[in-house]
């Protein structure tokens, strides 16, 4: 049987770091495994363009442009350009005699998934939300396996479903102190959130007001950094604004409490963290994923969850208040924060590949790449 060491994979996602971040932490756990000799493909379009370079892997390049929140004109540009990526990716699937593909979302995913198929390659999907975006509802059609960050997941997409957990660094429970000045986090995902780039420095002036001492460090994604911190200065709050950070491990050392958007990759995070969150879903996610991301996240550790709708900033500063003044309450949302960690879960992703792969022998698999290559 073939050696692991000679499995070679191709993994592809973007758009969003919550694609492009599991995928990488797969990739590199896989290398670390098995040795398996792996690259990246995405679009030129996409944040992969930055984050994969800065990882230190290769990106592959296949045309492809966003379908999620587009209007008629944009979704009919995105459908154009599915041919093209889809015959680029099987080129390069070819070209470097992949084994075994692993889609994490995304238009490239989509693509890359139909063109493995299309060459008998197994194709394996990782849908983080609870919500399946549409690129991954149609490609799983075409997988060998499906793995899920949440259960709720198998029960809205088609095919064999194993749930691993969301694939993230290595991130360590946040070393907290149960004293003031406390450390609060605003993070809006790679997009970034306009109600929390908005409303938040007046959630903050509202807890100052309250006379509670604490800093704050935000995270604003597409948010105009500059105008923000402007608005903290303006409320008479310490703050941090940063566009966009690459470790987000330092970012969550030492936080006491969250208050974030809905975004899978970051609600494993925060768990990893053990942190007490504050979730507000963005409604304009594509199919309103984020909603119901919250509401399973929430159901398994205690995170309150605001609806945009619903955002009141001195009801929430009174929430907030309430729970850092009590030391009890803060170590059981902690503890419940924990309780959805899964760290193991790039481990259990790759594991999961390595069985398909291990189960196929190679005369056949040599045979299968010459046929549907000829």
């Amino acid at each position: 049987m073939e050696s692991p060491a000679e499995h070679r994979i191709a993994v592809t996602g973007g758009g969003t770091a919550g694609h492009i971040l599991p995928a990488l932490e797969f990739l590199r756990v896989y290398r670390r495994e098995f040795g398996a000799r792996g690259f990246f493909i995405g679009c030129a379009a996409g944040l992969e363009g930055r984050l994969v370079p800065a990882h230190g892997e290769r990106l592959e390049v296949i045309p492809g442009l966003p379908w999620a929140r587009q209007g008629l004109a944009g979704k009919l540009r995105a459908i154009a350009c599915l041919p093209a990526g889809f015959w680029a990716a099987r080129r390069i699937l070819r070209r470097e005699k992949v084994q075994l593909a692993i889609g994490a979302g995304g238009y490239a995913a989509f693509s890359t998934c139909v063109a493995a198929y299309s060459l008998g390659i197994p194709a394996v999907i990782h849908e983080a939300n609870v919500e399946p975006g549409l690129a991954n509802r149609i490609a799983a059609r075409f997988a060998t396996l499906v793995c899920a960050g949440f259960a709720e997941t198998g029960r809205r997409m088609r095919g064999h479903i194993e749930v691993t957990g969301v694939p993230i660094g290595t991130i360590a429970p946040s070393s907290r102190l149960d004293t003031p000045p406390w450390r609060f986090l605003v993070l809006g995902g790679s997009e970034g959130s306009p109600v929390l780039n908005r409303e938040a420095p007046g959630l903050f002036g509202e807890l100052r007001r309250r006379g509670l001492m604490f800093s704050v460090r935000h995270i604003s994604g597409f948010g105009d950094a500059a105008a923000i911190t402007h608005a903290y200065q303006a409320a008479g709050v310490e703050a941090r604004v940063d566009s966009f950070v690459e470790d987000m491990a330092s970012v969550y050392k030492g936080a006491t409490l969250a208050i974030a958007s809905a975004g899978a990759h970051s609600m494993a995070e925060l768990s990893a963290a053990a942190i007490p969150s504050f979730l507000v879903p963005l409604p304009g996610a594509a199919n309103d994923h984020q909603t119901a991301n919250a509401a399973a996240y929430a159901a398994r550790t205690g995170a309150t969850v605001v609806p945009e709708s619903q955002w009141d900033s001195g009801r929430m500063a009174d929430g907030i208040a309430a729970i850092v003044s009590n030391p009890a309450e803060l170590s059981l949302l902690r503890e419940g924060a924990a309780a959805w960690s899964n760290t193991d879960a790039a481990l259990h992703l790759v594991r999961a590949c390595e069985r398909i792969l291990l189960a196929r022998e190679p005369a056949s698999y040599e045979a299968s790449f010459a046929r549907r290559t000829s």
